[in-house]
């Protein structure tokens, strides 16, 4: 873990404000995970979630930040989630997850939360919830939300989940918080069984503390009207007890990850954060954000005067204006210790030739760019993308790039993208076929994400000319160049083709000569 050097904090804490901060305090959660999982969680996830979500972790990222971590994340997950999802398998099963399901279940606000989730993490939790009206839906959570515990195969077979702070927004001192958990796990006579717990807010207003789930919660009769009627929109009527889990895949409870296997913990079935690898640039362009904003600061106008001079003049104000107050700007000169650092003049000058001298700092803008874009570019390509895929703002290389060098950029952000579609895409697809019986329909369904097409123009360009030449399919074509999915394709076809005929017809029924009468 990287610190600021002492004088650049002291000049930050004074200077500048902090990033925002992480309002809940975690202590408890780090403190019910095993021993192993510790050191891991603390050195290298808790890092890489404050630079990923450009917040002050108690420590972390605290000084002045540029949120480059935060705009990475954002940009890889814009990357990876594409602009459209499409969804593939039996017609009335995909028409209800096309046409309803997702809309009503703000399905790909529940995709950008698990991806950002699963980078900033390098695993992301997620679990399908039934409501009150048998809605099935999917949430995502971030890792230091969850406990979760795994079998061989990266399968969960028990999770508690930190789902939520009840509470209404009002400033009532009489009325308590409370957290919410739920646990789901395989009993003791190995029956699938769900387990909702609700605790009393504990620590402080402005830091609360995770509650212990394995303690006993409070009892149901005893809360609010106000929580138990959340707990009712929830589809939760019951605590502390056992409920029976309707689900066909084990809990309901799946894994994403950012890799398949864990560089510091090859063991265990987490991913490695999205940030990983790039710590070091992330604390480096911080330094450098702070650095050019320290020149900022410093490059406001100033006047030098001789420290000599300058008390010799608050002396003659002094003796003229005797009831004012003239040690403010002496107390200034004392913090510094030596006059000659703030100064410009020694004690003995010549006071004929001595006075006032205006300077102005320069502002090295030049040399931060170059340092923040050489970071900025190195820590984007750590992270597996091009640089600018996630930062358009970049500049450009001075000499013009060959085809292959722009080539190799799109084929690094198309190679991270594909890889982001292969772990993930199974998972959603068990994540859909779950929902699909739930709803008592086919689960035959699966999901489609859009590919990374880095240059759109020369990518449908390539598409006309394989069409021109013959050795793609009309059918292909089609779906590529307007990213569409099978069925749309064939639909697009269709009207196509009846379009070419209607314009047949009215060509012959509805020319000029037809139309006027004439022969």
């Amino acid at each position: 873990m990287f610190e600021y050097p002492q004088y650049l904090k002291n000049y930050l804490n004074k200077k500048t404000k902090p990033p925002a901060s992480d309002f809940i305090n975690g202590s408890t959660y780090y403190s019910e995970l095993d021993y192993q999982y510790v050191t891991y969680m603390m050195d290298v996830v808790r890092p890489c979630m404050a630079y990923g979500s450009a917040t002050n972790d108690w420590g972390v990222n605290s000084g002045l930040s540029s949120a480059t971590g935060k705009a990475i994340v954002d940009g890889a997950t814009r990357l990876v989630v594409g602009d459209k999802v499409f969804f593939e398998g039996n017609d009335i099963t995909r028409q209800f997850f096309s046409d309803i399901w997702q809309e009503d279940t703000k399905f790909l606000n529940f995709l950008s939360r698990a991806e950002r989730f699963k980078f900033v993490g390098g695993s992301a939790i997620c679990k399908i919830n039934t409501d009150n009206r048998g809605r099935n839906y999917l949430t995502a959570f971030r890792i230091d939300r969850t406990l979760p515990s795994f079998d061989e195969m990266g399968n969960i077979v028990g999770c508690v989940f930190f789902v939520a702070l009840l509470n209404n927004f009002k400033n009532n001192p009489d009325d308590l918080q409370y957290w919410l958990t739920e646990e789901r796990k395989y009993n003791d006579n190995g029956d699938k069984v769900i387990v909702y717990k609700v605790f009393a807010r504990s620590g402080t207003a402005q830091s609360p503390v995770l509650p212990s789930p394995y303690q006993n919660g409070v009892h149901y009769k005893t809360l609010p009207r106000a929580i138990k009627r959340n707990l009712a929109y929830m589809g939760i009527d019951a605590l502390n007890t056992e409920i029976a889990l309707p689900y066909k895949d084990g809990l309901g409870v799946w894994k994403l990850d950012t890799t398949p296997t864990n560089s510091c913990m090859p063991d265990v079935p987490f991913g490695d954060p999205l940030l990983f690898g790039a710590i070091d640039l992330l604390w480096s362009i911080d330094v450098v954000y702070a650095g050019s904003m320290i020149d900022t600061l410093n490059g406001e106008g100033k006047v030098l005067v001789p420290g000599e001079f300058l008390q010799q003049t608050l002396q003659r104000l002094k003796n003229l204006y005797p009831e004012t107050k003239w040690d403010v700007t002496t107390a200034e000169l004392n913090k510094y210790g030596a006059e000659n650092f703030v100064y410009l003049q020694p004690t003995t000058y010549d006071k004929e030739k001595s006075g006032p001298t205006p300077i102005q700092f320069d502002i090295r803008a030049d040399q931060y760019r170059a340092m923040w874009e050489l970071y900025q570019k190195e820590a984007v390509v750590r992270s597996g993308f091009s640089p600018t895929s996630i930062f358009p703002h970049l500049t450009p290389d001075n000499s013009a790039k060959t085809a292959t060098e722009v080539t190799a950029e799109e084929n690094l952000t198309r190679a991270s993208v594909r890889q982001a579609h292969l772990l993930d895409v199974p998972v959603f697809n068990r994540m859909l076929k779950e929902v699909a019986y739930q709803e008592g329909l086919s689960t035959n369904i699966e999901l489609k994400l859009s590919d990374y097409i880095g240059n759109k123009l020369k990518f449908d360009e390539n598409i006309r000319q394989n069409l021109a030449m013959g050795i793609i399919p009309r059918e292909i074509a089609i779906q590529q160049v307007n990213n569409l999915s099978a069925k749309e394709t064939q639909d697009y076809i269709s009207k196509i083709d009846g379009d070419r005929q209607s314009q047949a017809f009215g060509g012959a029924m509805f020319d000029d000569k037809s139309y006027f009468g004439g022969e």
